[in-house]
């Protein structure tokens, strides 16, 4: 069986966000009910591994993509939007609008702070959603810059991209003035700011990262604003140089959207090499029920054109190859595997009022199905209709944490649970998947199995972190049509 993975991606031990986004907001976090939160991943790919650098708390690293562990660097969370590079053999990592730089000799640290960002005149400088391209042996940074409207711009704001050299001996200094790459452009549709891109005087342009295949430099941006189902990313490319001659792709703008489905959005990300030449897209989907920043993390495979536009073939949520699984991914990477439990009748041993079974499988992260606190069952059991039954592979559960209160000790943690099958000859329920023992953290569980075939799958929540009682975002089966 050929190895998969699904969107969005099962990392364990996701953090609380809103310390954080109450932070940069200046709002009071005891307003707002905690959650948890991934987003605005850079990605590298080193030894046959992927390390990411997320927002709010780091690093994870995954030799597949289907699992994903949490490493210590010795830097526990640079705020948002972490740039990293591998420079003269050094690594070195900073963040968003914090002016200390950390050096390495490995991506997994540890981390350690080598200097301040200074600018060309040697001032004291931060910056927002920064990245750093290591070209040769020179180092380039590149970060979201905004200003006021000129006389006769119509725009509310100005914003974009800008890079300058970095000093190749002290890389935290730069060595050139900044110069623009991108801005805002009203007649760019998808980076209108807004759910329906109705703000045609703003775009919200974010999430720089820059890449270079062959001799050709693309800029990854994101625009329309974290928040909406519009998030999206664009590219911009030059065959001049890493600061000059940016165009932006004519074919595949925006590279990546994703305006539909359980997880939306497809913005702020980076761009990662795999196995087998081959190249990865990493992005940020909306999770926006306790706040516009709850948010979570995909991934999908890109090609390149015969233009040398990079593509996106699609945004998914349903099961993909691994990479290095199949050839020419870009080409067509779906398992073959579809939701099998969408809007297909459900039934529990109980529900707390306005949390009916029934949100477990209407694919929306909005509802879920919470058992009654005292039901000793907690018993979940989906009907697939189907006279032959489905061949079922793979199965994903999406969990919320209720009650999740991390100023008050009430911290995430794993949920322990099973998941069985009705055996479509014997009409008797076989175990599928025993996490009775669970101990990872995975707010987003996908997990394969050997193929069984049946009409009825059923879940059973046996127990979950102290002082949370455990939500059913979604519950998914993947498969096929028995013949």
């Amino acid at each position: 069986m050929k190895k998969t993975y699904c969107n969005p991606l099962s990392i364990e031990n996701i953090s609380s966000g809103r310390w954080l986004d109450c932070d940069i907001t200046k709002q009071d976090e005891r307003k707002f009910k905690d959650y948890r939160s991934i987003s605005d991943p850079s990605v590298i790919y080193y030894e046959g591994k992927w390390i990411m650098y997320p927002s709010y708390k780091m690093a994870y690293v995954s030799e597949d993509l289907v699992t994903w562990k949490h490493v210590d660097i010795g830097v526990d969370n640079l705020r948002y939007s972490p740039a990293v590079v591998n420079f003269r053999g050094k690594w070195y990592l900073s963040g968003h609008s914090l002016p200390e730089v950390y050096v390495a000799d490995n991506p997994l640290g540890p981390f350690t702070l080598c200097g301040k960002l200074t600018d060309v005149n040697g001032r004291l400088f931060a910056v927002p959603d920064a990245c750093y391209l290591a070209d040769g042996d020179h180092l380039y940074m590149y970060w979201c810059q905004s200003r006021r409207p000129k006389d006769g711009e119509d725009v509310e704001l100005v914003l974009g991209t800008v890079g300058a050299e970095c000093d190749p001996d002290e890389p935290w200094k730069l060595i050139s003035e900044p110069v623009w790459i991108n801005k805002f452009s009203p007649d760019k549709e998808w980076e209108r700011h807004g759910e329906y891109n109705q703000n045609e005087r703003i775009g919200w342009t974010e999430g720089q990262w820059m890449i270079k295949v062959g001799s050709r430099y693309y800029l990854l941006y994101s625009g329309s604003g974290t928040q909406f189902s519009s998030y999206a990313c664009g590219i911009m490319y030059s065959d001049e140089g890493p600061l000059t001659g940016f165009k932006r792709q004519e074919r595949h703008d925006p590279l990546s959207e994703k305006r539909h489905g359980l997880l939306r959005g497809a913005g702020h990300g980076s761009i990662s090499e795999g196995p087998d030449n081959t190249l990865w897209l990493f992005y940020t989907n909306i999770f926006c029920f306790n706040n516009v920043y709850e948010r979570r993390v995909s991934v999908d495979v890109l090609g390149i054109d015969e233009n040398g536009e990079l593509y996106c073939p699609e945004t998914t949520e349903v099961p993909q190859f691994a990479p290095g699984e199949i050839k020419n991914p870009e080409n067509g990477n779906g398992a073959g595997l579809l939701p099998l439990t969408f809007l297909q009748p459900t039934s529990a041993t109980s529900h707390t009022p306005g949390r009916e079974p029934f949100y477990a499988a209407d694919d929306s992260v909005f509802t879920w199905w919470q058992p009654a606190k005292d039901d000793p069952e907690k018993l979940l059991t989906v009907d697939l209709r189907s006279i032959k039954g489905y061949h079922i592979e793979a199965m994903r559960l999406i969990w919320r944490d209720i009650g999740m209160e991390t100023l008050d000790g009430i911290n995430p943690g794993a949920f322990r649970y099973t998941v069985e099958y009705e055996d479509i000859e014997t009409g008797e329920w076989k175990m599928l998947i025993d996490e009775a023992e669970n101990t990872r953290d995975l707010c987003v569980d996908y997990r394969q199995f050997d193929t069984v075939t049946t009409k009825k799958v059923r879940l059973r929540i046996l127990g979950a972190p102290e002082g949370i009682e455990p939500g059913v975002t979604s519950f998914t089966v993947f498969g096929k049509c028995a013949h």
